[in-house]
């Protein structure tokens, strides 16, 4: 017996197929995709002035923009870099931070 080959030249496998014409595509390949997007983790959480205003004590103290950025993102579950964004002072909360060198603070 012959095994067949897809358009790479690969064995084809069970429930996979060829590929290329709509004939030569199993049913079975739209349940392995939408069984891939379910199997992705999306991740949405929104930072906001609340949240940072928490993360420095409403102006009480100073942080280190790597340490705040922790805070950050254990307090809201975002991705690591939409807090470092969240912190530039030249963006979204920048009217709120200020910088004397290393450390932010809220005002």
């Amino acid at each position: 017996m012959t095994q067949k080959l897809n358009w790479a030249g690969q064995p084809i496998r069970d429930g996979e197929g060829y590929g290329g014409r709509p004939e030569n595509i199993p049913k079975t390949w739209s349940n392995k995709a939408a069984q891939s997007a379910t199997k992705q983790h999306q991740h949405y959480a929104a930072i906001t002035a609340e949240d940072l205003a928490e993360i420095f004590g409403r102006g009480a103290f100073k942080l280190s923009r790597s340490k705040a950025a922790k805070l950050l993102e254990a307090r809201t579950n975002a991705h690591r870099t939409s807090c470092y964004r969240a912190l530039r002072l030249t963006g979204r909360f920048g009217q709120h931070l200020h910088s004397d060198g290393a450390m932010l603070s809220w005002r």
